[in-house]
């Protein structure tokens, strides 16, 4: 149990860090666009900065958001292999990549089609943001795969 705690908050983690620096990268990409200097420490800075603003603040911190979103998730895989036989990886990184569509695909039709996380204003953000919850998942269902028979899967 304690196992499959740490494996989920570190998959929480994967997915968040990418969102982040995934965000990062478009904003700095559109100031750039705007011919903005933009230098290393700069982008170290905003990184850095994105990581604790978006996770510690404001009204919808993205951990949370990516919490909540891969523990419903989750929980529903683990329900599905009760009754279907499929390899862990494959159905937590569906999940985790269900999980984050939740998140930057319908969250916007609750708050009136807006994007709350800047880096999903894109088809192209959005695609790379739901392949981000697919690795964190693909993460977490290894990791529950270790250690079990064939059986067990």
């Amino acid at each position: 149990m304690i196992k499959g705690s740490v494996s989920f908050l570190v998959a929480v983690a994967i997915a968040t860090v990418l969102l982040v620096t995934q965000t990062t990268a478009s904003n700095i990409a559109w100031l750039s666009s705007m011919d903005m200097p933009i230098d290393t420490p700069m982008v170290a800075s905003m990184l850095i900065g994105d990581l604790i603003g978006m996770n510690f603040k404001g009204e919808f911190p993205v951990a949370a958001l990516i919490f909540v979103g891969m523990l419903i998730a989750f929980v529903v895989a683990r329900i599905v292999l009760v009754w279907v036989d499929i390899d862990k990886r494959y159905l937590y990184a569906l999940a985790g990549g269900a999980a984050l569509f939740a998140i930057v695909g319908l969250m916007p039709l609750a708050f009136y089609n807006l994007d709350l996380i800047a880096g999903a204003r894109s088809l192209l953000g959005k695609v790379y943001l739901i392949c981000s919850g697919m690795i964190a998942g693909y993460y977490f269902g290894a990791r529950q795969t270790e250690g079990s028979t064939d059986e067990n899967r």
